[in-house]
């Protein structure tokens, strides 16, 4: 993919977020229901305690559910290495993603799903963390695969180099 077609794509996703909120917003008759908007947790019962979710915790909370699912898309389409059962996988990290962030983060774990509701409704409130966050996770798992494919085709040489040599003296 070259960088005008990424370019693209970005922009695209954007505007299908905000024009698919904008439509919910005419459907549902306003934006009084929030559309979705992500908020960060402020004090969830949880037991006995509760717990309110920092700018900052929310930040390493949504990087993380951004670099699982991207580590499960990178691994399984891109790498092809699941064929029929990569979308399986991929369904099963959102749900898992949703389970464990929805709480706390509204988990969004896309800059264009946050972004949408969040311009329907007004609302900007910690939009510099969902914005942000997804996309250092995603890259952080996109160097941590490419570092991992690169060591074990490294390895994977290294191997092979072991196999003829000791096949030479036989020879």
């Amino acid at each position: 993919m070259g960088v005008g077609e990424a370019i693209g794509y970005i922009v695209s996703q954007f505007i299908g977020g905000i024009v698919g909120a904008l439509f919910l917003s005419t459907v549902l008759g306003g934006a009084e229901t929030g559309l979705g908007t992500p908020v960060l947790a402020h004090n969830l019962a949880l037991g006995a305690t509760s717990l309110t979710i920092t700018p900052t915790a929310g930040f390493m909370i949504e990087a993380v559910l951004a670099f699982f699912l991207v580590t499960v898309v990178l691994s399984t389409t891109v790498a092809g290495r699941a064929s029929s059962l990569a979308p399986l996988a991929i369904g099963m990290t959102l749900t898992f993603n949703i389970l464990m962030g929805e709480a706390l983060t509204g988990a969004p774990f896309n800059p264009a799903r946050a972004l949408g509701p969040m311009v329907a409704t007004c609302n900007f409130s910690d939009a510099w963390l969902y914005l942000t966050a997804p996309i250092v996770g995603a890259i952080v798992a996109a160097i941590l695969l490419t570092g991992l494919v690169r060591l074990l085709s490294h390895e994977g040489m290294a191997a092979g180099q072991r196999g003829r040599a000791a096949q030479t003296p036989a020879e």
